[in-house]
């Protein structure tokens, strides 16, 4: 069932793709753009992910936190996204838990769709030799062939407030709209929210090109300093704890 504005959106804790633990409310008390693509292997969703990755200085500048979501195993989110250097998590869900708690659909018809019309999109991926080829595309897709991707802008107090289920595999929540969502006056209910210093991937010399990479994966230690931090809630609470719930019950 689709998700709409207003309603508190589904809280998750999840593995990302070096296996450190994500969770929503880490994020309370900061806009959040959650993304669904399709399967690792798709060039439409690669070059999303690199138009998000060009931007993601800007939107974070202005306030936005981006959380994205692929329909493929660890393996193949690593194999084919990790050339791209991603700055925020990518989560891999082939098994479609989270999808199903937001309600992401799937249309056979829609791939077709993506795969007629979408001609330029495809050879701008190839020309980046981002995602798969045709073949790959088919034979390395993970995930459901006629998945369809969404994005769903959250308030600082993790509430909807524009949910966009793409029409094709190759529709997603335009640039404009994600904009107008960081140019309107701030939704917040609470406006005193403790901020901690803001965490990055970035700043690394031994990176190289302005990146510094995720710890490798098995590395120990506790959460990561690039994800938010726990922050006091208006109730008292810490968004961290573990016995926090959202209206929803979750």
């Amino acid at each position: 069932m689709r998700l709409k504005a207003s309603q508190p959106a589904p809280n998750f804790v999840q593995r990302d793709m070096y296996e450190r633990t994500v969770s929503l409310s880490q994020y309370w008390g900061r806009k959040v753009l959650v993304s669904f693509y399709r399967a690792a292997v798709c060039p439409l969703c690669n070059l999303r992910l690199r138009y998000m990755i060009d931007r993601y200085d800007d939107f974070r500048q202005r306030g936005l936190e981006i959380i994205a979501f692929f329909e493929s195993s660890p393996e193949m989110v690593r194999h084919y996204l990790e050339r791209q250097r991603p700055p925020f998590p990518i989560i891999p869900d082939v098994k479609r838990v989270v999808y199903a708690e937001y309600g992401l659909e799937s249309s056979l018809f829609g791939a077709a769709k993506a795969r007629l019309l979408r001609g330029p999109q495809y050879r701008e991926a190839a020309r980046y030799d981002i995602g798969g080829n045709f073949w790959q595309n088919i034979f390395q897709m993970d995930g459901l062939m006629g998945r369809k991707p969404a994005d769903f802008l959250l308030s600082a107090d993790l509430r909807i407030q524009t949910a966009y289920y793409g029409r094709d595999a190759g529709d997603f929540m335009p640039f404009a709209e994600i904009d107008r969502f960081l140019a309107a006056r701030p939704e917040s209910l609470w406006p005193d929210y403790r901020r901690p210093a803001t965490p990055s991937y970035r700043n690394n010399p031994r990176s190289g090109a302005g990146f510094s990479m995720p710890p490798t994966p098995n590395s120990g230690g506790s959460t990561p300093s690039y994800y938010p931090q726990t922050q006091s809630r208006p109730d008292g609470r810490r968004s961290g704890d573990s016995g926090w719930r959202d209206n929803s019950g979750r």
